[in-house]
C-alpha cells in the first residue's frame, strides 16, 4: 500500500485553514500540524504492517502443507502450523524433531539461496521427508520458511526401508569390501561392516548420518571431485593410498550412479577393494576367508541396485535354482566359464561339467540342497581358453523367501597367485635348507648336518640294536700342499676329494660330510667293521687314482688320505661322541704308521700308546 504523504499533509493544511483562518506561516500552526501529520503517518504505517502480518499469518495457518519458521541462527521454532501434527499424526515433539533435522541441513549451506526438494530420512519418525526452504524476515528477525512433504511408499527416492533389506544386508554383511550407499547430499543409507569399522562404528551408528560426520573437509573435497563424473551417469574408478585401522592400504574405488524410475541419479554406490602388494596376499586372503556371501533370495536382473552390488564383487558369483539351472551371475563368473550372460541364464549347469566330474558334482550339490551344509574345496580348472588356474570354490544353499524354493550360491575365488607364491616359498625353503646343510666349497654335508645325522643314527641303532660305522678321513700333509701350491689349488683338491668320496658311497642312508678344514667323515648306518674296511680301501684307492701331484708330501708324491675306522653297537651308557673319538684315535694310528692307509680302532689299544703318537702327528 503506497501513500503520498506530502499530498495528504497539504490537503489537511488547506482544510484547517478554511475552518480557522490560520496561516501556514504561523510558528504555532506549523508545529501543531507537523505533530498531527506524524501521528497520522504512524497510524497508517502500523495499520499497513498489521494487515501484511495478518495476511502472512493467515497464509501460514491455513496452508495445507506442514510449515515451519525457524530462527536462522539458533534453529528455534518461531512458528509452526497445525498441518505438522495433522499430517504426521504425532505428538507435539514432532515439530521439534523435524525442525532440528531441517536446521542441521540448512546450517551447512554457505550461501543464502533457496533450497528446493531436499530429501532426508528421520530415523526417529521412520519417515522420509522432502522440504523446500527460503529466507524471510519474520517479526523483524531473519528466518527460514520451510515447507515439508511426507514421501510415501510410492516415492522414487531411495531409502534403506524401500530396498529389499534382507538381500542387501546379506550381501553387505558377508562382503569384506568397503561398501556404502549415500544420497547426493551425503546421507548414508547403508554400508558394510568394514566401512563402518574404519571409523570405529557399527552399521547402526553410521546409517542415517552424513559423510561430513566421518570425513575431514579436505577429504570431502577430494571425494566430491571424484563424484562429478558419477553425477553425469558414468561409473568412476580410481586408486589411492588410504589409512584404515592404522594400516596403509592401496584401495581401488568404484563409484556407481543409482537411478530412480525417471532415470535421474539420486544416490551413489561406492565399493573399495584392498589392492595392497602381492606379498601381503596370504594374510589378506586369510582375513577375507573369515566370511563369505550368504544370499537368501533369488536376484532380479531388473533391479539396478542389486546388480550393481553383485557386479562390483571381485569374485565370480553365480546362482542356481534347485533344478540346476542358472538364474543369475555376475560378469566375472561369465568370463571364467566363457559364456555370455544372456546365454548363461537358464542354462543347465551339467552342460558346463566334464563327464568325469558330473556324477561327483551332482551328488555333492544334491546333498547341499538337502542338509544345507556349505561346501568349500580347491580345484585346478581348465576353463574357456585361459591357462589352467587354481580356484577356491564355495557353495552355499540359499532360500527364496518369496516362494520358499532353495537354490545354490556358487563363489569362485582365484588362488592362482597365492599358489604361485606358496610354490615359490616352498622352493625358497628347500633352497635355504640345502644351503644351510651343505658345505659351500665341496657341496657335501656340512658339520651341522653331520652332527645331527650322527645323533639321529645313533638313537635309531640303539633302539634297533644294530651296528654302525664311522670313517674319519684326513688329507695327508695338506698344510704343506697349501703352503707350496696355494690355497686356491688346495680348495680344488678338497672339492675333487669330496666328489670321489661321494662316488664310492652308493647307499642313500650313507653320508659324506666335510668335518672341518681338510677333514672328512663318512657315516655308515647298519654297517659292520668288515663293510667299513671295504669302503675305506675303495676311497684310498680312488684318491690315489686322481694322481694329484704333491711333491712335498711325506706319504707319496701325490695327494693321499689317511682314514680311521670305528664300529659300535650303541648301548645305554654310551653316546655318539664315543664313536667319533674312537674313529679319531684310529686316524691317529693310521697317520703314525706312515699315512696313506686306514686303521681300525681296537679296544685293546692303550691310551698311553695313543698319546705317544701325538708328537709325531704334530709334524706336517
Amino acid at each position: 500500500m503506497d501513500i503520498n504523504y506530502q499530498f495528504l499533509m497539504t490537503a489537511i493544511f488547506s482544510w484547517w485553514q478554511d475552518i480557522t483562518g490560520l496561516s501556514t506561516s504561523t510558528t504555532v500552526g506549523m508545529t501543531f500540524w507537523l505533530g498531527v501529520t506524524a501521528l497520522l503517518i504512524s497510524i497508517l504505517v502500523i495499520l499497513t504492517l498489521l494487515r501484511k502480518l495478518t495476511t502472512c499469518q493467515s497464509l501460514l495457518t491455513f496452508s495445507a502443507n506442514p510449515t515451519l519458521v525457524l530462527d536462522i541462527k539458533k534453529g528455534t521454532i518461531l512458528y509452526s502450523n497445525s498441518a505438522i501434527a495433522t499430517i504426521f499424526d504425532q505428538d507435539n515433539n514432532t515439530s521439534n524433531i523435524i525442525a532440528q533435522c531441517c536446521f542441521e541441513r540448512l546450517s551447512h549451506r554457505v550461501d543464502e539461496s533457496a533450497v528446493t526438494n531436499d530429501v532426508f530420512h528421520i530415523k526417529q519418525l521412520k519417515k522420509t521427508l522432502r522440504f523446500s526452504a527460503v529466507q524471510i524476515k519474520y517479526q523483524r528477525r531473519r528466518a527460514w520458511l520451510c515447507q515439508i512433504d511426507h514421501i510415501g511408499t510410492n516415492s522414487s527416492a531411495i531409502s534403506p526401508w524401500d530396498m529389499d533389506g534382507q538381500i542387501i544386508n546379506s550381501l553387505f554383511l558377508s562382503n569384506s569390501a568397503f561398501i556404502h550407499i549415500k544420497t547426493l547430499d551425503g546421507l548414508i543409507l547403508n554400508c558394510s561392516p568394514s566401512w563402518a569399522a574404519q571409523f570405529d562404528q557399527s552399521i547402526e551408528q553410521v546409517n542415517g548420518h552424513f559423510e561430513h560426520d566421518f570425513y575431514s573437509a579436505s577429504k570431502l573435497t577430494q571425494i566430491h571431485s571424484y563424484e562429478q563424473t558419477v553425477l553425469t551417469g558414468k561409473v568412476q574408478e580410481y586408486e589411492e593410498w588410504s589409512t584404515v585401522d592404522d594400516n596403509n592400504m592401496l584401495l581401488k574405488t568404484i563409484k556407481y550412479p543409482l537411478y530412480d524410475e525417471h532415470k535421474k541419479v539420486v544416490a551413489i554406490l561406492t565399493v573399495s577393494h584392498d589392492l595392497t602388494e602381492v606379498m601381503e596376499l596370504n594374510e589378506r586372503l586369510l582375513n577375507e576367508n573369515s566370511e563369505h556371501l550368504r544370499i537368501e533370495a533369488e536376484l532380479s536382473r531388473n533391479n539396478s541396485l542389486l546388480n550393481s552390488v553383485i557386479n562390483a564383487t571381485p569374485d565370480p558369483v553365480a546362482f542356481m535354482n534347485g533344478n540346476g539351472k542358472f538364474v543369475g551371475a555376475n560378469e566375472g563368473y561369465c568370463e571364467v566359464v566363457g559364456v555370455k550372460h544372456a546365454d548363461l541364464i537358464g542354462m543347465d549347469r551339467q552342460s558346463l561339467i566334464s563327464i568325469d566330474k558330473k556324477s561327483w558334482l551332482l551328488e555333492q550339490e544334491n546333498q547341499l540342497l538337502l542338509d544345507g551344509k556349505s561346501v568349500r574345496y580347491e580345484e585346478l580348472l581348465h576353463l574357456s581358453e585361459q591357462n589352467p588356474r587354481w580356484y577356491e570354490i564355495c557353495k552355499q544353499r540359499y532360500v527364496n523367501n518369496t516362494n520358499g524354493e532353495s537354490g545354490i550360491l556358487i563363489i569362485y575365488r582365484d588362488l592362482t597367485e597365492r599358489k604361485r607364491i606358496e610354490h615359490d616359498l616352498e622352493q625358497a625353503i628347500e633352497k635355504f635348507d640345502e644351503l644351510s646343510s651343505t658345505d659351500a666349497l665341496t657341496k657335501v654335508a656340512n658339520r651341522r648336518t653331520f652332527d645331527n645325522k650322527l645323533q639321529h643314527y645313533w638313537l635309531t641303532h640303539h633302539r634297533e640294536v644294530k651296528q654302525m660305522s664311522l670313517l674319519f678321513c684326513d688329507v695327508d700333509c695338506f698344510k704343506l700342499y697349501n703352503d707350496n701350491y696355494g690355497h686356491p689349488m688346495g680348495d680344488i683338491v678338497l672339492t675333487k676329494l669330496a666328489q670321489v668320496m661321494n662316488e664310492q658311497v652308493h647307499r642313500g642312508a650313507d653320508l659324506v660330510a666335510r668335518y672341518g678344514g681338510e677333514e672328512f667323515a663318512v657315516i655308515l648306518p647298519n654297517t659292520d667293521e668288515e663293510g667299513a674296511i671295504r669302503l675305506a680301501s675303495k676311497i684310498i684307492t680312488a684318491v690315489e687314482g686322481l694322481a694329484i701331484e704333491h711333491a712335498h708330501s711325506k706319504a707319496a708324491k701325490h695327494v693321499t688320505l689317511s682314514i680311521g675306522i670305528a664300529t659300535m653297537c650303541p648301548v645305554s651308557d654310551s653316546s655318539e661322541i664315543q664313536l667319533l673319538e674312537n674313529a679319531d684315535k684310529a686316524l691317529y694310528i693310521a697317520k703314525a704308521n706312515g699315512r696313506n692307509q686306514y686303521s681300525v680302532y681296537q679296544e685293546l689299544s692303550h691310551d698311553n700308546d695313543i698319546l705317544e703318537l701325538d708328537f709325531d702327528l704334530l709334524k706336517p
